[in-house]
């Protein structure tokens, strides 16, 4: 609601020589519902009502100073409508709040304006538990997660079980607002059988547009086994087709620290210019006899010199000074359906440019000298009845010939919401590399595209696939929780390596019909869908289920 509307009540004098004193800050209201609101509740009956009621008496509701320290404005300082709806923006950007509004409800006399703020908590608890019987071992998990602990804001994760060949445990932490202060900290750990992962974060964000300055600090320390990806066409290949891999032990260790400003006043684009420095040190185990995915097994002097120049870009200690521009827009949407179906979606429809860029030096101590360039530039626009998503990301590494590398992305996708029921999505995506193998290769699969592929069932330094997706929703809401749609859907793509005879017109193709489950009291949920797909290659049809990306 445009704070306009609502602000004409001001009395003046219409003789008066002097102009209207600028209207001020008053009171500021908090008016936050339950996940069900009192209405919901007395509009249901039986089973529904007691669910509700339920519902809302176990979830702990957000404490008011959580709230109170995302206002933009205060008491006493000028009314700026771009302040409130940036503010609504922070607050449903918390992930734990729906419906945020914030509204004049008064005008008093002395140019003071009473504004309320309105929201709805959403389910921010999650729990999980699994068990199966077999006669080689049982594999059981148990997960809590909660991205608004006991109200204060705090995201807490839990996890751990065991799985048929690995025991696993995690716990991650992360505040938004250490003691209130404007910095964030977060903290993760897993324990595999495999590997462990050690990670720590300490943060100052831009809490607004207007703020002067960001700061980010972060150090890791990891163990694990990536698979390490190989062109079948390459000396460690036997000519195949699919996602060959290695399985290499790998030590990661490293610190990160840069700190940014922004360097444009006024009301144009927003501009931000930030240093910092980058330090880790990587180090691969090649074994004597490596195994690889296809059963083989290659002695490890082959898969040195197959991986070679992957190998020495990943391994060893790097040094890095880094330079950080960046540059976005003050034009803002508030869309529904496009990553979940139940939550507001803020969307930027200016162009977000992000550049990154610095040397690695030998004098600073690094083992290989090179120059890393990375950019991102991602564009939301109105399209017709939708709205139009152009991305681009690219990774570009420069020096001798055996650091050299390139890995870019390019994805354009339109999404429309029409009528009251229906959705429509198109996207196609493009990728190209040069030098890459290992984990910088292209995967295509389930949750990149294609969903009667396995997560790497195509690999390459090259990548096109593209999905075309028609959408009914069904009316109301399941249990009062889930909005559901009923979806047809054709897919396809490929991934290849450049050196491979197979190339686009290898293409696989599937058509498919699924059902899309949307959380509607959840504000982080993307959509769920459920898949049965059919290959045009041939062969029966596949069951599916995925949480993440467009398709």
């Amino acid at each position: 609601m445009a704070c306009g509307a609502l602000l004409l009540g001001v009395a003046v004098d219409a003789g008066a020589a002097d102009p209207p004193a600028p209207l001020r800050v008053g009171e500021i209201r908090l008016n936050v519902h339950d996940i069900f609101s009192p209405a919901e509740i007395a509009g249901s009956r039986g089973l529904m009502r007691t669910t509700r009621r339920l519902v809302n008496a176990v979830h702990i509701g957000t404490r008011e100073a959580v709230l109170r320290r995302e206002l933009l404005f205060a008491a006493g300082e000028p009314l700026d409508e771009r302040r409130l709806r940036e503010t609504e923006r922070n607050l449903r950007a918390l992930g734990f709040l729906t419906h945020v509004a914030v509204v004049p409800v008064d005008t008093l006399p002395d140019g003071s304006v009473v504004l309320e703020v309105r929201a709805q908590e959403t389910w921010s608890l999650t729990t999980a538990a699994s068990y199966a019987h077999s006669p080689v071992k049982d594999r059981w998990s148990a997960e809590l997660s909660d991205q608004n602990f006991l109200g204060y804001g705090v995201e807490l994760i839990a996890s751990f079980g065991e799985d048929e060949d690995r025991s696993f445990r995690r716990l991650s932490y992360q505040n938004r607002r250490v003691f209130g202060s404007p910095y964030q900290c977060r903290f993760d750990y897993t324990d595999l059988s495999d590997g462990r992962t050690r990670n720590v974060v300490f943060a100052r964000p831009y809490l607004s547009e207007e703020s002067a300055w960001g700061l980010h600090a972060g150090a890791w320390d990891r163990t694990f086994t990536p698979r390490f990806y190989l062109s079948p066409a390459g000396p460690a290949g036997a000519g195949g087709e699919g996602g060959l891999y290695a399985s290499l032990p790998l030590r990661e260790r490293g610190l990160q620290v840069w700190a940014s400003r922004r360097v444009h006043r006024g009301p144009g684009r927003i501009w931000r210019l930030g240093l910092g420095l980058w330090s880790d040190d990587n180090r691969y185990t090649v074994p004597d006899a490596v195994a690889l995915s296809d059963d083989r097994v290659v002695d490890g002097t082959v898969l040195r010199a197959a991986a070679g120049p992957a190998l020495l870009r990943g391994s060893g200690r790097r040094v890095q000074p880094l330079l950080v521009v960046e540059s976005l827009g003050r034009r803002w949407a508030t869309e529904r359906y496009v990553m979940s179906y139940g939550a507001q979606e803020d969307l930027n429809l200016d162009p977000l440019l992000r550049l990154t860029v610095g040397p690695a030096l030998a004098a600073l101590g690094s083992d290989h000298e090179r120059l890393l360039a990375e950019w991102r530039i991602v564009d939301w626009s109105r399209c017709g009845p939708g709205l139009l998503l152009l991305r681009h990301e690219a990774k570009v590494n420069l020096g001798s010939r055996a650091n050299r590398s390139l890995g870019a992305t390019t994805e354009a996708g339109w999404i429309a919401h029409t009528g009251e029921a229906n959705l429509s999505r198109a996207w196609i995506e493009g990728a190209y590399g040069s030098n890459l193998l290992g984990p910088e290769a292209f995967a295509l699969g389930l949750t990149r595209g294609l969903r009667t592929l396995d997560y790497d069932g195509m690999v390459g330094d090259r990548l096109v696939r593209w999905n075309l997706e028609q959408t009914r929703l069904l009316p109301g809401e399941l249990l009062g929780l889930y909005k559901l749609g009923v979806a047809v859907f054709q897919s396809g793509g490929a991934a290849w390596w450049h050196d491979e005879a197979r190339g686009l017109s290898r293409a696989r193709h599937e058509t498919g019909v699924g059902l899309r489950v949307g959380p509607t009291r959840s504000a982080r949920a993307d959509v769920a869908r459920l898949d049965l797909t059919w290959p045009w290659s041939g062969g029966g049809p596949q069951v599916t289920a995925v949480t993440s990306g467009y398709f």
